[in-house]
């Protein structure tokens, strides 16, 4: 007598709880978010905060209510956000409006302005009477010269300008993500440009990328997205890029550390078949990712990405008994416990947002396709991917940016299959030694040109976004709205039912 074999599937609190206590980390960064972002509205005395702390705690240790427990603890890490605001606040070592001379870091890459750039910098020190000081604070930059760039140190005589906006709010905003002023820089007030500050490895892909002789389009693609250098980028592709929505292909980011994450991961699966052969593949993946960050400059968003995987690797190299979700949300607590101010990056935001939806619906979808053919599971998974990490981030690039890239929704699925053989291939080009390099230069110059040829198509036949700027509560409701889908999900309750086959039509 045969068997039948059905699932029963029924929604669960009790299953929501088992999953959410598999993920204490994700449960304790929320309440900390909240308690930063709160500050924006409330002020609240810090000694006032520290004793509503002690008395939360102590009343979340003795109550008997385990869900009374979880409140009282949640509130204490919501007061908890909102001391390291208070207490982690930067402040500017060197003196507002004065004219001094200064040694500024050129720390982010130039975004263009009408007329000037700007980009993020760092005064490392400052003189005033012939006596060196020495600072750290972040500083926005205006820049009105093309010969600085990102990693260059500067020395000039200005001043540091407290208000950084002629909007309110944007300099409320700049200020919560860090920036303690401005700095003007222009081919007056420069007195020594340092261009050895770069990272040497960084000027060595460079040069060697350079001297694959590319085409000058695909080369500005290219080194662009494998060792983040825009210089060379032409302004009609440049443009074409930012109207599809696409233009953060162009900028080294998380994005770019998860395609080498997971190009090294296919290249040294093998390496799994031997003894021990994991641990060889956790070494080889986090010596990958950070070859890649420091070639491409080690900029922040990059350095950022760049913990958040190796944190992850670590975890698995350690077979510890906890998910990638735990790991990742465990990761963004501590960086927002080292500096609150992380919260309001746009990049820290796109990159944890973009990692954090692979992690919650991207790799549940992908383990629920089955895809028997190994080179279709991987155009699989890449579509899979991005179309999952465009979707989570759209809220936050339209808050952002003022804009829905609806082309880059279209057509990011498709672009992402370049991206992966360009940032891969790139890799491999600069890492394995002449001539072994040339076919995977073939494969990466011609894959940026093809990706070139469909942004250019879809800017040149209208495939563009249209502005649209999402509120604050816009962006709660959607981010709110993938909340209450991913806990159905979780709280659904499986189980298997096994029937003799006799009773199945009396079932």
């Amino acid at each position: 007598m045969s068997e039948y074999v059905r699932w029963h599937k029924s929604f669960s609190i009790v299953a929501l709880g088992h999953r959410l206590l598999s993920m204490p980390m994700l449960v304790v960064l929320i309440p900390l978010v909240v308690g930063i972002a709160l500050t924006q509205y409330y002020t609240l005395p810090p000694f006032v905060a520290e004793i509503a702390i002690c008395l939360l705690l102590v009343a979340a240790w003795f109550f008997d209510n385990r869900i009374a427990s979880w409140g009282y603890t949640a509130l204490a890490l919501i007061l908890l956000g909102y001391i390291l605001v208070e207490y982690r606040s930067p402040s500017a070592s060197v003196p507002y409006d004065s004219v001094v001379e200064m040694d500024v870091d050129v720390v982010g890459l130039p975004a263009e302005r009408n007329g000037y750039s700007v980009a993020e910098g760092k005064v490392v020190r400052w003189r005033e009477d012939g006596a060196w000081r020495r600072a750290d604070d972040k500083v926005q930059l205006w820049l009105r010269t093309d010969t600085i760039g990102v990693g260059d140190r500067v020395v000039v005589w200005g001043e540091l300008r407290e208000r950084m906006s002629r909007n309110v709010e944007y300099n409320t905003l700049l200020r919560n993500r860090g920036y303690v002023g401005g700095v003007g820089i222009s081919d007056i007030n420069i007195i020594e440009i340092n261009h050895s500050a770069r990272t040497t490895l960084h000027q060595r892909a460079v040069a060697k990328l350079e001297g694959y002789n590319l085409d000058s389009m695909t080369l500005a693609t290219v080194e662009a997205m494998v060792v983040g250098e825009r210089h060379a980028m032409p302004k009609v592709l440049r443009d074409a890029y930012s109207e599809t929505g696409l233009s953060h292909l162009l900028a080294v980011s998380g994005l770019h550390l998860g395609i080498v994450f997971m190009v090294v991961l296919l290249v040294v699966a093998p390496l799994r078949l031997i003894h021990r052969g994991h641990r060889v593949v956790n070494i080889v993946v986090i010596v990958a990712i950070w070859i890649f960050a420091v070639m491409s400059g080690l900029s922040p968003s990059v350095v950022r990405a760049a913990i958040m995987l190796t944190m992850l690797q670590i975890a698995q190299f350690s077979s510890a008994v906890s998910n990638s979700t735990n790991i990742l949300a465990f990761t963004l607590f501590a960086m927002l416990v080292y500096r609150p101010s992380y919260l309001y990056d746009i990049s820290f935001q796109l990159s944890a947002l973009a990692v954090m939806g692979i992690l919650l619906w991207g790799q549940p979808l992908l383990r629920s396709i089955k895809v028997r053919s190994k080179i279709l599971r991987v155009v699989v998974s890449t579509l899979v991917i991005g179309s999952v990490a465009t979707l989570w981030t759209l809220p936050m690039v339209s808050h952002t940016f003022g804009s829905l890239p609806i082309a880059g929704v279209i057509i990011t699925p498709v672009v992402m299959l370049f991206a992966y053989l360009i940032v891969g291939c790139g890799l491999f080009a600069l890492i394995v030694p002449n001539p072994i390099s040339l076919p995977f230069v073939s494969v990466c110059e011609y894959s940026a040109y093809l990706q070139n040829e469909v942004v250019l198509w879809s800017a040149e036949h209208g495939l563009t976004g249209f502005k649209y700027e999402m509120t604050d509560v816009g962006v709660a409701l959607c981010y709110t709205l993938f909340a209450i889908i991913t806990i159905s999900i979780w709280s659904i309750n499986r189980k298997k039912v096994v029937s003799l086959s006799k009773y199945v039509d009396d079932i």
